[in-house]
């Protein structure tokens, strides 16, 4: 079976950018890690919670509002569990563009995104650079380390960022990935040319992460 990922990368894709990698770090002392992910959240898990507990809320009014109390207290579990059914229906399916709304989406990839990188082996000068791509959230996140940080404005970072994201928009997730890395290696190397003693020293392919 497919997955997310398969469906937007083809073994023709990665190779590319594999190839991309390469020959952009022929520029630079830079090195570009590329990172996919299927997604950065489990989001219909969160749907499933939220509308089970709004379900149960629902149940829970219903029972208090249809209670009598004539010789002795009762309940109308029949209208407590249509109730429930509708507060899950509302919860799964209304509340889904709340959960996945664009904010939500940015906050969750870029997390995603400083975990990652926190396990990238560090390179001799600090001149990682880590493009991450969360399939099912569309979204992409460019994460510098920190002596190309001290180099470049971080609003420079928005470029290759929207690279990636227009690319993506339309279905061609590699060829914004490709232009992005391009992009930053011509950045790179003005302020961190290739040295002769340079190494290679984070992977050049794509590499696929849970």
């Amino acid at each position: 079976m497919a997955t997310l990922v398969d469906k937007c990368f083809s073994e023709g894709d990665l190779k590319q950018i594999t190839e991309a990698v390469k020959a952009a770090e022929l520029k630079t002392s830079g090195e570009i890690a590329i990172m996919i992910t299927p997604h950065s959240r489990h989001w219909l898990v969160d749907r499933w919670l939220f509308s089970a507990a709004l379900g149960i809320v629902f149940s829970l009014v219903s029972l208090y509002l249809t209670r009598e109390s004539n010789w002795g207290t009762y309940y109308n579990f029949t209208q407590a569990a249509f109730w429930g059914i509708i507060g899950f229906l509302i919860g799964y399916f209304g509340v889904n563009l709340w959960f996945k709304r664009l904010s939500a989406r940015h906050k969750a990839v870029w997390k995603n995104a400083l975990r990652h990188f926190a396990k990238l082996q560090p390179t001799r000068g600090h001149t990682g650079v880590l493009i991450f791509i969360s399939v099912d959230e569309n979204e992409a996140a460019v994460i510098a380390d920190k002596a190309i940080a001290e180099k470049l404005d971080p609003a420079y970072w928005q470029h290759p960022h929207s690279l990636i994201e227009k690319a993506m928009q339309k279905g061609r997730h590699a060829e914004g990935i490709i232009e992005a890395i391009q992009e930053i290696a011509t950045q790179l190397a003005q302020f961190f040319p290739r040295e002769a003693d340079d190494i290679n020293e984070l992977p050049d392919g794509p590499e696929i992460v849970k």
